[in-house]
């Protein structure tokens, strides 16, 4: 995923698509080039006002707890942050010793992952390619 703003950039079937990165909404599918993208976003930056913010995560700040309470404090405050609707985490490692921690919502959706060594962790909506929050 390549993001601009709150609008990101995914392949879908044989063309691209344009999706809202915060709530995975697609806004426009078939499109034939990046190029073509990269120009439609650039449009609604300049004559759209920015799309709505997320609802409020329900205050269920004692599930967010019992999820979060074997987890480092640089985790919990990355995942309180960035995905306060977290209902599992799951640890994963690949063979470099790499570890990151996905957060998933109630229906099982993916909201992002918690990256980066124990110094310097940061948060990611997309994959490997989108932006690190700090």
């Amino acid at each position: 995923m390549t993001v601009k703003g709150p609008y990101g950039v995914i392949n879908h079937g044989d063309g691209y698509a344009i999706v809202i990165v915060q709530t995975g909404e697609c806004i426009a599918r078939n499109i034939s080039s990046f190029l073509d993208c990269v120009k439609t976003i650039d449009h609604l930056l300049g004559t759209m006002p920015p799309p709505p913010p997320p609802p409020p995560p329900p205050n269920d700040d004692k599930e967010l707890d019992r999820v979060l309470q074997d987890y480092k404090p640089d985790i919990q405050r990355l995942i309180r942050k960035y995905a306060p609707e977290t209902r599992r985490v799951k640890k994963n490692s690949n063979f470099l010793g790499y570890t990151w921690y996905k957060c998933y919502d109630d229906s099982g959706k993916v909201l992002g992952r918690v990256r980066g060594s124990s110094d310097d962790r940061y948060w990611q909506y997309g994959g490997l390619d989108s932006q690190k929050h700090y």
